[in-house]
């Protein structure tokens, strides 16, 4: 290939889009696949692989891959999902070093219990936890940490999307929680061979998506969630809210932001950080080694101009000494994710029609229309079969009387619920 050859491992979700942004900047991009991974049908559908050059197909021969991969001669191996974390990593090693991530905490990248105590030994503030087999190691954690009748959180160390993460109130009904997710795969196909469990932290919960060239940290955005209870699921997503890059209202946000990446080794390409501003400051929810998911960059830029996507595709073209400390805020833009409380088939979709006619409406990603099977909105994932309206407007106030306006017209869905057992 005649072209510089950039090759993106399991370029899913929101990492399809990277494909198009470098073969439009004159890159030949790559795929590395891996069939033994998740079988989550809307990942899997996100992949086009005619926006790849060559597609090179792992089947767990590490050798061959990179021997394969190798005859292109990339310039950089791009890791697209958590679950290609070690393959990219192994890949990167070998053909691109400049371009990789510290080797020896890619677990602490991947595995929330070993993430944490990584942003623990370099000094920052986390929340309490504890990763095991043994539901009385929990039970003694609890009693030593003072933690009895307090929430907790009980979740796989390595789930995506809020999957499988799930409420204990009080405290109460945790072992059952613990004892029905060990060993058992979720939705991603991820097999829960520990369970974590942590304090239930509150607060307003926010992400610092960044783009990351030789250890020094881009931020591409700066987004605020809105949760809302549902069940024992953590929470369903109501909405995702683009802030500007104010460091003097969030400098301590993003200097903890930072400085978890720094803990768990990402010197290079993306990651999408989930930090919760509790009342004795930011604790990490994640660091996620990846982009932002769910269509995040293309929203991103409505919102700036730029996203993750763009700025890969700078440090490609060598600008990622370049690369800004932020961003600027062109307008103001909201998400606004679509609820079902039941699973089902919906009845009534064009009742959202009426959005199209609301000062602040954008476009719709993924709208639900009728006769389609969505799920009860417990996660990303499940949530993403409803799909989410995109607000934007220069009057913050607009968006946030269109976003009401939304949810009264949704108290009209119709589901035909599923039978269930």
């Amino acid at each position: 290939m005649d072209k510089p050859v950039v090759a993106i491992v399991r370029p899913f979700t929101s990492a399809a889009m990277v494909a198009p942004a470098l073969r439009e900047a004159g890159f030949s991009p790559v795929a590395v696949m891996d069939y033994t991974g998740p079988a989550l049908a809307p990942l899997h559908s996100s992949h086009d692989p005619g926006n790849y050059d060559a597609v090179i197909n792992h089947h767990g021969d590490m050798a061959e891959t990179i021997a394969r991969l190798g005859a292109l001669n990339p310039i950089a191996v791009i890791p697209g999902v958590e679950a290609a974390l070690r393959l990219a990593q192994e890949c990167s090693d070998a053909l691109a070093p400049e371009f990789s991530n510290d080797p020896e905490r890619v677990d602490a990248r991947r595995h929330k219990y070993l993430m944490h105590q990584a942003l623990a030994e370099a000094g920052l503030p986390v929340p309490r936890q504890i990763s095991t087999t043994d539901p009385d190691e929990v039970a003694a954690w609890i009693e030593r940490e003072g933690l009895a009748g307090k929430d907790l959180v009980v979740k796989p160390p390595t789930s995506a999307g809020t999957v499988g993460v799930s409420r204990a109130p009080g405290g109460q009904g945790w072992r059952e929680l613990f004892t029905a997710m060990l060993g058992t795969r979720d939705k991603l196909d991820v097999l829960a061979e520990e369970v974590l469990v942590q304090e239930l932290m509150t607060g307003t919960e926010y992400a610092i998506d960044t783009v990351s060239h030789d250890g020094r940290h881009s931020i591409t955005d700066m987004i605020k969630y809105r949760r809302v209870p549902f069940g024992e699921g953590i929470a369903v997503y109501d909405y995702v809210e683009w802030l500007p890059y104010d460091t003097g209202a969030y400098g301590e946000l993003i200097d903890y932001g930072l400085a978890a990446l720094d803990a768990v080794g990402l010197r290079n390409w993306a990651a999408h950080t989930e930090i919760m501003m509790t009342p004795d400051g930011p604790r990490l929810l994640e660091v996620n080694a990846r982009l932002a998911g769910a269509g995040n960059p293309a929203v991103t830029e409505i919102a700036t101009g730029e996203s993750q996507v763009t700025r890969i595709v700078d440090v490609c073209r060598g600008l990622g000494p370049q690369m800004p400390p932020g961003y600027t805020l062109r307008r103001n833009v909201m998400a606004v994710f679509l609820m079902s409380h039941s699973t089902g088939i919906v009845r009534n979709a064009e009742i959202y029609d009426q959005a199209r006619d609301l000062p602040s409406y954008h476009s719709p990603v993924h709208v639900v229309r009728t006769g389609d099977r969505v799920d009860a909105s417990t996660d990303l994932f499940a949530s993403m079969t409803m799909g989410y309206i995109i607000l934007a407007h220069e009057d913050p106030e607009q968006i946030y009387a269109d976003r009401e306006a939304i949810r009264k017209v949704e108290k009209d869905l119709i589901v035909d619920v599923e039978e269930t057992g």
